[in-house]
């Protein structure tokens, strides 16, 4: 079933930020495209309706939950990810599967 990791975040140290963004955006996307995912939105901009959103919008589809999972766990994914969680604050990831409607 298709899952999606989603993920906000604030930067706080743009300096450090810059090597996973634009930095380690090749590796990001190999990484994602290995795991059958598709980065959906990534993005500091867009329209809070309500509460205080955080400065980055990210969602990546994935084939499942299980693919989004390993990604996120994935060696080659480890150094960018780490210059992400090092450089950012008030993070907010999870997976969740996408919404199915019975017929």
């Amino acid at each position: 079933m298709t899952a999606y990791f989603v993920v906000n975040y604030d930067v706080s140290d743009v300096e450090q930020y810059a090597k996973y963004n634009p930095g380690s955006n090749h590796i990001t996307a190999v990484t994602v495209a290995k795991h059958g995912g598709e980065i959906i939105v990534a993005t500091n901009k867009g329209v809070s309706l309500a509460g205080s959103a955080a400065q980055m919008r990210v969602i990546i589809q994935f084939p499942s939950k299980e693919d989004a999972q390993a990604w996120d766990d994935d060696p080659e994914y480890a150094q960018a990810k780490a210059i992400r969680l090092a450089s950012t604050t008030n993070i907010d990831a999870y997976i969740v599967d996408k919404l199915t409607i019975p017929e």
